[in-house]
């Protein structure tokens, strides 16, 4: 009999989705029959070069917070949605578990549908998190009543998962069944290999990252005064190149970030888990830009701080483009890549439930 899963994955940027695919890609190795029915929104293109058998339902699985762009948010158009959504209809949670008949368990990336599902059809459910929407709502700044509403519906479907999984860094520290490092992709080539692709030749690169969101760059011209260095901007709206020293990727390119971020001599991101997880693999130094109204980022910076030797940024710094006259200090700052990846921890100890 073969192995089936069902993965319910929140939409809310890549990062739910890169850390699913990093557990599964770790399961994979250890049950090589294992397969897979992934329910998101999130684009297929994203889970089809990782090396999982996987079946893929386009499906609204979550809200999260709506964002305008990487550092704001949008909250009457969250909830617009949230009321579209929730509490889940009976006939969406009964399509879903028909679709999961075969599935042995589900795991749950940070939606509750995939909870509820499991519920539903008498199988475990394993929810894999470092927080949790009730805990992010609850810490919004000048949050809307009609948002807080939401606060204690989370918390009770949240209550209904069977196991749980947390991944550092944690946001908020509950009695869990796992607690891992954290969880990336893996990597598909050489850095070698994808400097060449991206033709950077002796220059150093610098990646500019906002985990898939495009932004607009108000200093993107000064930087081709800085001609020693290859600006990746990663996430932009299309492919293409800006002078002799900028090259823009679209969130769609075919690079696979991990190879990216190993490739670059320094990252410059958001404070977003994917990719600060998939940083914490190789040896990059990494810049983060704080995002002030996010609950999350304050502890993924302190984080960047202590555990990465990473270094912060305001966003007015950020954009004022005040780090580029720093450059060679944000690249001298060495660490070592840790030693295990959390997808393998998480991965044996799903092995264990199955």
């Amino acid at each position: 009999m073969n192995t089936e899963l069902a993965c319910f994955v929140s939409a809310h940027g890549y990062g739910h989705a890169t850390r699913t695919i990093g557990v599964l890609q770790a399961l994979q190795q250890k049950i090589p029959d294992l397969k897979t029915t992934i329910f998101t929104s999130v684009p297929e293109s994203l889970f089809s070069n990782s090396g999982i058998t996987f079946t893929y339902h386009h499906t609204i699985t979550d809200v999260g917070l709506i964002q305008r762009d990487a550092f704001t948010e949008d909250l009457d158009l969250t909830l617009e949605k949230l009321g579209k959504l929730l509490p889940f209809k009976e006939s969406l949670i009964q399509l879903c578990a028909d679709r999961c008949s075969s599935c042995q368990l589900i795991l749950c990336d940070i939606s509750c549908l995939g909870i509820e599902v499991a519920h539903r059809m008498g199988i475990p459910s394993v929810l894999v998190e470092n927080f949790t929407w009730d805990w992010i709502y609850s810490r919004l700044p000048e949050a809307p009543e009609r948002l807080l509403a939401y606060v204690d519906l989370f918390a009770a479907y949240y209550e209904k998962a069977d196991y749980r999984i947390q991944t550092e860094p944690v946001c908020n520290r509950q009695d869990c069944d796992l607690s891992c490092l954290p969880i990336a992709r893996k990597w598909i080539m050489s850095r070698k290999k994808t400097r060449e692709l991206i033709d950077s030749g002796n220059r150093k690169i610098v990646l500019i990252s906002m985990g898939g969101i495009g932004l607009d760059l108000p200093f993107i011209d000064r930087l081709a005064h800085y001609d020693d260095y290859l600006f990746v901007i990663a996430g932009h709206s299309r492919n293409g190149r800006y002078g002799t020293n900028v090259r823009f990727l679209s969130s769609t390119d075919s690079l696979h970030h991990p190879d990216l971020i190993r490739a670059s001599d320094l990252l410059i991101c958001k404070s977003g888990y994917s990719t600060v997880a998939e940083c914490l693999q190789s040896d990059t130094p990494i810049c983060c830009i704080t995002r002030e109204r996010f609950a999350e980022s304050s502890i993924l910076e302190n984080f960047i701080v202590e555990t990465m030797n990473g270094t912060i940024l305001d966003q007015q710094s950020f954009f004022a483009a005040d780090w580029l006259s720093t450059l060679p200090d944000l690249l001298n700052r060495k660490r070592a890549p840790i030693p295990i990846n959390g997808g393998e921890q998480a991965a044996a100890y799903i092995c264990s439930l199955l």
